[in-house]
């Protein structure tokens, strides 16, 4: 059999486990049952327009939310259309949703019923509400809710009706972050014809597979497919519609909205916009309103979201003024005066170590790391003043770049849960110094469900994390200024991937020491300078993070500067601290370096064609790169991760 011939083999294998692997997550769907008790007072429901929730049905959802210990309940039609019931599938596993406290808000978004006290912190107020607004909404409510979010079957409840162009558009929100994630049924298909001519029997058994897919996963489960003999059509609704939308047919009606508050059951949601608000780019979907061609093909317009872009309706010219003044004639004004000797040491043999650059936002400058020949310290030199530390830091982990920083900071509970895991025994209260959004705080709950989690931070996230619930208690401010505040109240203290970013590292351990009660952990997570990936990726390495890393003590020299302290270090460890991405990253400064994007406030550019044609070039030329920068990460991983080679290092100490 030829090369082309093994496609259609292999897309019906692909399609078999696939079956297998979405029918599992259908089967786990609770079904509500009915019940006669009367709507909770503080459940509120919110409606895409054109779905109705009756009041035996809203009866229903709320005692199944009690009973369940629920504040968010996603509703899913028990009758789905091929298309809709493989989407839900496919967004998200329903047997780990609940638990997985990092897990994105997913659903049917159809219905939902919320907890008036999770509406309030999420400063969620909807009345008018479409699909595409409850992938949003349901977003936000996951992240206030992160272990009492569920879904379940509401027998009777009817999804609104919808076209190809609407549902691409709620994919083209659920799946911003990831558009590769919408292309499977494609490449599916483009296998088939590409194998067809090459082995036909197998390709019509791999359509017949494709075809009776939706009926196969509903199979036995909680749900019913209620086209099953049209699914193939169905599917593949929105490929017919751009089609006839080429040739020029008609504009379809638009859907209208119903207001939500005539379906607010327990209570009203309020009027206003979602709190997730619509982080998507481009075009609208099916809201555009042009004549003609332009018009029917509007809504079809697909943009990779972009970081660090305004949103629609936030002030972007305003925002690139005030960039431009502050920036000045240049950046030298961010920059104190260069040191001649070593901040850690007093040593005067320095040695550069890179000339780096803002390899994340772009943001104009270059930044000189120096290595102390003597105690092989590592620091910026000269300094950032605490202005330029403003000005580089700002839009970075909130504003503009809030939610790049909280997609990358929930990628995955791993290395949470092993720096919470590090220590051993029960801690009674927690502070996480650095803490962020405090994603650590939320997943370390897994490991210890009775401590008490508490964040400090000098951004707004913090503020976020304690209306989320993710950190018990939030202080906000320099942690120096902060200590004798909060003297001998902790019994473990963490700074993951903190401490670089300090000016002055001993007074941060020094404050530690004075939070600390006798015989407290101090957790610290922080890159490893001597790690062969700080050198292999230079400028482009994410250790670096430049501008925004100030020092980058080696293990060696972190541990003495604790035992001078008074800390009796237990451990240092390297190898499962490395931290993975190095590749990915490196290859997007490279782009960001080559040609960043001129629509970032902070940077002037007389000509934004030409910039976003060369930026379209480098991304072009640079895109067969990329499977080998992440190739090469894969291919050093077991080197980098023996011995002291790894990125990063922990050590765990013990106040005597």
């Amino acid at each position: 059999m030829s090369r082309r011939g093994w496609l259609p083999v292999a897309v019906g294998a692909g399609v078999a486990l696939n079956t297998v692997r979405l029918r599992r997550r259908l089967s786990a769907l609770a079904v509500i049952e009915p019940a006669d008790g009367p709507v909770g007072d503080d459940h509120v429901f919110l409606l895409a327009a054109g779905v109705h929730v009756d009041d035996a049905q809203r009866r229903a959802a709320s005692a199944h939310a009690t009973s369940h210990g629920l504040d968010v309940l996603d509703l899913v039609p028990e009758h789905l259309t091929a298309d809709r019931l493989l989407d839900l599938a496919r967004m998200l596993d329903t047997t780990t949703y609940r638990g997985n406290r990092l897990a994105w808000g997913r659903g049917a978004h159809q219905a939902l019923l919320v907890h008036r006290d999770v509406l309030a912190r999420a400063g969620v107020l909807l009345a008018d509400a479409s699909e595409r607004d409850l992938v949003a909404v349901t977003e936000t409510l996951k992240r206030h809710a992160p272990v009492t979010t569920g879904m379940a079957v509401l027998p009777g409840l009817r999804a609104a009706a919808r076209t190809g162009a609407v549902r691409l558009d709620v994919q083209r929100v659920a799946y911003r972050w990831n558009p590769v994630g919408t292309l499977g049924p494609t490449t599916r298909d483009l296998a088939l014809a590409a194998g067809a001519t090459a082995a036909p029997g197998w390709t019509l058994a791999a359509a017949a597979a494709s075809w009776l897919q939706p009926a196969l996963v509903a199979a036995g489960g909680p749900l019913r497919l209620t086209d099953a003999a049209a699914s193939p059509l169905v599917r593949r609704r929105a490929a017919a519609e751009l089609l006839a939308d080429l040739i020029g047919r008609p504009e379809p009606p638009a859907v209208g909205a119903v207001d939500a508050g005539a379906d607010a059951g327990g209570g009203d949601a309020g009027g206003g916009d979602a709190g997730g608000g619509d982080a998507g780019d481009g075009a609208g979907g099916g809201d555009a309103r042009a004549d003609g061609a332009v018009g029917r093909l509007a809504r079809w317009w697909v943009a990779p979201p972009k970081a660090f872009v305004a949103a629609p309706g936030a002030p972007a010219d305003e925002l690139r003024a005030a960039y431009r003044a502050e920036l000045g004639t240049g950046v030298a004004h961010f920059l104190e005066p260069a040191r001649a000797t070593c901040p850690w040491c007093g040593g005067r043999r320095l040695n550069r170590v890179i000339d780096g650059f803002d390899a994340t936002q772009a943001k104009p400058g270059r930044f000189r790391y120096d290595r102390c020949a003597d105690c092989r310290h590592v620091f910026q030199n000269p300094r950032l003043t605490p202005a330029g530390l403003d000005y580089y830091y700002r839009d970075f982990y909130d504003g503009l770049g809030g939610e790049l920083a909280e997609l990358v900071a929930g990628a995955g509970p791993g290395p949470y849960l092993a720096r919470a895991s590090a220590v051993a025994a029960t801690p009674r209260r927690w502070l996480d110094v650095g803490a962020g959004l405090g994603h650590f705080c939320l997943v370390a709950r897994d490991v210890w469900p009775d401590t008490v989690f508490d964040g400090l931070d000098m951004g707004d996230g913090i503020d976020e994390a304690a209306r989320r619930g993710w950190v018990d208690t939030a202080h906000r401010g320099q942690f120096p200024d902060l200590a004798a505040s909060l003297t001998g109240q902790y019994d473990v203290l963490s700074m993951f991937h903190y401490l670089e970013h300090t000016r002055d590292p001993r007074a941060e351990l020094d404050a530690a020491a004075m939070v600390l009660s006798p015989g407290g952990r101090l957790l610290i997570e922080i890159p490893n300078p001597d790690s062969p990936a700080l050198r292999a990726y230079g400028a482009l390495s994410p250790s670096w993070m430049v501008p925004q890393h100030q020092h980058l003590p080696p293990a060696d020299n972190l541990a003495a500067a604790l035992a001078e302290r008074g800390f009796e270090v237990e451990n240092v460890e390297f190898g499962q601290t490395h931290l993975g991405g190095d590749g990915m990253y490196a290859w997007w400064a490279l782009v960001q370096r080559l040609a960043p994007s001129p629509d970032l406030p902070w940077r002037d550019d007389l000509s934004p064609a030409i910039s976003r044609a060369k930026r379209a070039a480098v991304l072009a030329t640079l895109a067969p790169l990329f499977p080998a920068f992440v190739a090469a990460e894969a291919a050093s991983h077991p080197y980098l991760t023996r011995g002291r080679r790894a990125n990063a290092y922990r050590i765990l100490a013990r106040r005597t």
